[in-house]
């Protein structure tokens, strides 16, 4: 930008010079004309007449043939002021130059009675004889000083001027950026707040005095956004309050549940007919369900995960399907477990993931037809000499009717099912498996499995310990 301005500078103070000639040149041409014995002749008035009367004037003229032979000149220019050269412009319509005349296109510096003039030419008709006209300016007059004045600036000082901008502009930039920095970390800060992580703060801990860890540091944050930062912390220590007691009340509710359903069960199978408490032990057994759903799900919400929890996926894995075995062989079902012939250590809590195992494996039992399968792999991550950050895998496969497309987002909601008319589920067990991933830093998606059904993947960090990456 600032090589522009030195252009349009440059630009500029040709323009004005250009004028200017332009200027003295209308003002000789109107009082030259030819004589009687066909010499031109200069007949101005006394106030132009003395600007060319004095040989030590700032302006000159000399008036010139085409073939550039002196013709007629201001006091003491007996010669052209410059030689023409032999490329120079021919152009003689007046439309050819913006100012209405048509000059030669190139300035000249040359001598008028011995002093240094600059100036240019001009191809004018005076009563129908074409001519060239040439014009100059001495060293002192005004717009030759401004000419010069630019033109001295342009060779040594607008280079500096450039510098200092561009020098006045980084600096800037980087102050700009070093006040900005607070803020782009406190934004960073309030991106990572969310059901997983409610007990951040932006300015200070969660339900702290403002000197812990858990957020930026009062000195750290620009003076006009403290006020709003203590605002947003606030607001976030009520809404904690809030989901705290929603979740509180789910979990005694959920508790509470439990022992009415287990009584009023055993009242009607001690009361009704054999045959009656068959027919209704179905509805006692969802019931059930729901209220220890209900009582996982609040106790999955307040969980954590701290950074030295450690698990072997792949013995979890071999006790869940241990576990899962005898459910899938009443059901005529097939379990299959590859991959958990060694140990692979994640960050995370034992029981946490063995109830997220346990869920997709029911969810795929549940899903698939008789003498299905469902395989669960256990996948090592990647080596650190390897290069990749891959970390450890647990994968579901099933070869039932898969998950379509347009629904694999909404499968982990709570309480959302694909199919309401069944009535053996409460929409729970894959929110349950979404929260405890999240609460173990791990992404869990559902895609198209290679047996034709659907295929759930978590995909943990992974874990660096002293000797790298673990289970690699």
């Amino acid at each position: 930008m600032l090589a522009a301005l030195v252009l349009e500078l440059e630009d500029v103070g040709g323009d004005l010079d250009d004028q200017s000639l332009q200027t003295q040149a209308r003002q000789v041409l109107r009082h030259l004309t030819i004589g009687a014995g066909g010499d031109p002749v200069f007949d101005p008035p006394a106030a132009i007449a003395a600007l060319y009367a004095d040989p030590a004037g700032n302006e000159a003229f000399a008036l010139l043939d085409e073939a550039g032979t002196f013709l007629l000149g201001s006091a003491g220019v007996r010669a052209p002021l410059s030689e023409l050269l032999p490329d120079e412009d021919t152009r003689t319509s007046a439309d050819a130059d913006p100012h209405g005349l048509g000059d030669l296109g190139r300035p000249f510096r040359g001598h008028a009675a011995g002093r240094p003039v600059t100036g240019t030419g001009f191809r004018v008709q005076i009563d129908g004889r074409p001519l060239i006209l040439q014009v100059g300016q001495g060293n002192d007059h005004p717009d030759v000083l401004a000419d010069s004045l630019i033109e001295e600036f342009l060779e040594n000082a607008a280079w500096w001027v450039i510098g200092s901008f561009t020098v006045l502009i980084g600096v800037t930039l980087w102050t700009i950026r070093s006040s900005l920095a607070p803020l782009r970390r406190l934004s960073a800060r309030a991106a990572r707040i969310g059901p997983t992580t409610s007990g951040v703060r932006l300015g200070r801990k969660a339900g702290g005095d403002g000197t812990g860890g858990g957020g930026m540091g009062g000195d750290d944050l620009p003076q006009e956004v403290r006020p709003l930062v203590a605002a947003i912390d606030g607001a976030l220590d009520r809404l904690d309050g809030a989901l705290e007691k929603q979740r509180a009340f789910i979990a005694d509710a959920a508790h509470e549940l439990r022992t009415p359903i287990a009584a009023l069960r055993a009242r009607m199978e001690a009361t009704l007919p054999p045959d009656q408490a068959a027919r209704l032990a179905p509805d006692f057994d969802r019931l059930s369900r729901l209220a220890g759903q209900l009582l996982r799900l609040a106790e999955v919400d307040t969980l954590g995960v701290a950074a030295e929890d450690r698990a072997d996926l792949a013995a979890i894995a071999r006790d869940v399907l241990a576990e899962m075995a005898p459910l899938a062989v009443q059901n005529h079902r097939s379990l299959a477990l590859d991959g958990a012939d060694r140990a692979i250590t994640v960050r995370g809590k034992r029981e946490l993931i063995s109830r997220l195992l346990r869920n997709l494996v029911e969810n795929a039992l549940a899903h698939v037809p008789a003498d299905g399968n469902v395989t669960v792999k256990v996948v090592p991550g990647s080596s650190l000499l390897s290069g990749s950050e891959d970390g450890p895998e647990l994968i579901v496969d099933d070869d039932g009717p898969g998950v379509p497309p347009e629904r694999r987002a909404q499968i982990f909601e709570r309480f959302w099912r694909a199919d309401r008319r069944r009535g053996d589920g409460a929409g729970l067990g894959l929110a349950i498996v979404q929260r405890i991933a999240d609460a173990h830093g791990a992404g869990v998606s559902v895609e198209e499995s290679p047996e034709g059904g659907a295929r759930f993947r978590l995909r943990f960090p992974p874990v660096r310990d002293s000797g790298g990456y673990r289970g690699s």
